[in-house]
């Protein structure tokens, strides 16, 4: 897990002035945006298969679409997938198929059966081993639908509480420097972001594929969980 990274946004003042019986109040506040991110392993991978039927003479590089009419049938494709998972230590109780069927056929050609897999994974290296063992024929593409932490509703608690502190320790050092002080918090809001949650790559990307010194794919193969406060503090 990556150290908590603070970052900070614009700061600026204002004045509230309320009416009141006795007169005129001037409230001086500061008001400032905070945010953290951290990133989450996984406990939960949920891998998706999706397997094709095809002809066998595809893979002949004499012959062209036309000559395409040994069809390799969906039956025979799952249970070569099932057994080459097995190899790699993957049970049957943790694959599901989740959707069958397809949409379009070639024109003059018979109708190809498609199904989609999941698989309930622990570590990427299960990934990483599935990959290496799996033969591709029949195999149409594979992605990460899902990533999953048990604990994730209390890392979210830890950088939602992080972006705060970002926030008031601006705060803090802005009004240091005019030699004023933060005083009591006025508001606290929660800013809605587009980076709080993990989402599936494309099923092209090769998020699945073996990482041996790529950074950039170690840091998808994470949940990335990142908040923004947006806070109001009196100033004294």
């Amino acid at each position: 897990m990556k150290q908590i990274l603070l970052l900070l946004t614009l700061v600026f003042y204002t004045l509230i002035v309320k009416s009141q019986d006795t007169g005129r109040e001037i409230l001086r506040f500061i008001e400032v945006t905070g945010s953290a991110e951290i990133d989450v392993e996984p406990d939960e991978i949920r891998l998706i298969i999706g397997i094709e039927e095809y002809w066998k003479e595809e893979f002949d590089k004499n012959k062209e679409f036309k000559d395409y009419v040994t069809k390799i049938p969906i039956a025979e494709i799952e249970n070569n997938l099932i057994n080459d998972l097995s190899k790699a230590g993957i049970p049957k109780d943790r694959i599901m198929i989740r959707e069958v069927g397809n949409y379009w056929r070639h024109r003059g050609k018979e109708f190809l059966i498609s199904k989609q897999l999941e698989l309930i994974l622990k570590t990427f290296k299960e990934v990483d081993e599935i990959i290496a063992t799996i033969n591709n024929q029949g195999i149409a593409y594979m992605t990460i639908g899902e990533l999953k932490n048990k604990d994730i509703a209390e890392f979210r608690r830890q950088v939602k509480t992080e972006a705060l502190k970002a926030a008031m320790e601006k705060a803090g050092y802005m009004l240091k420097s005019i030699d004023k002080q933060v005083g009591d918090i006025i508001s606290i809001v929660e800013l809605d972001t587009e980076n709080n949650r993990w989402r599936p790559q494309p099923a092209a990307s090769n998020i699945v594929m073996p990482a041996a010194d790529n950074s950039g794919i170690d840091n998808l193969r994470k949940i990335r969980l990142r908040y923004e406060i947006k806070a109001k503090f009196e100033i004294q």
